[in-house]
C-alpha cells in the first residue's frame, strides 16, 4: 500500500486509504479499517468520514480516551457545518465524562 510507504501522504491517497477502510470494515476488519481511518487522521484530511467511524468504533469499545483525542482532531481538522462541529464537541464530552465516570483500579492486597 503506497501510502505507508511515502511519508505523508497525497490527498488521493487518504482518500483511497478512507475508501480501503470502509470495506474492510465492512468485511468485518475493524481493526485493519482503524489503521487506515488513524492514517487519515494523522493526515489530517478534512472530511467527516474517517473521524466519524473512529469515534463510532472507539465509543463502542468504550475506548474513551480514542475519542476525545479523534474528536479533537474533527473540531481542529474538519471542513463542515456547525451542527457536525456540536456533535464531536458532544462525543468529546460525553467520552470525557464516562473516563472520569471509571473506578480508579486499586491495588491488591496481599493476604497476611
Amino acid at each position: 500500500m503506497v501510502w505507508f510507504d511515502s511519508g505523508m501522504p497525497g490527498n488521493s491517497d487518504v482518500v483511497e486509504g478512507f475508501l480501503r477502510g470502509q470495506n474492510l470494515e465492512q468485511l468485518g476488519r475493524v481493526d485493519e479499517a482503524v489503521d487506515l481511518y488513524e492514517m487519515c487522521v494523522r493526515a489530517a484530511f478534512d472530511s467527516s468520514g474517517p473521524y466519524d467511524r473512529l469515534i463510532f468504533i472507539y465509543a463502542q469499545r468504550a475506548q474513551h480516551p480514542a475519542v476525545v483525542r479523534v474528536a479533537e482532531a474533527a473540531i481542529r481538522q474538519v471542513t463542515t457545518y456547525e451542527d457536525k462541529i456540536a456533535w464531536y464537541e458532544r462525543m468529546r464530552a460525553d467520552a470525557l465524562k464516562a473516563q472520569n465516570a471509571l473506578p480508579k483500579a486499586a491495588p491488591k492486597r496481599r493476604p497476611e
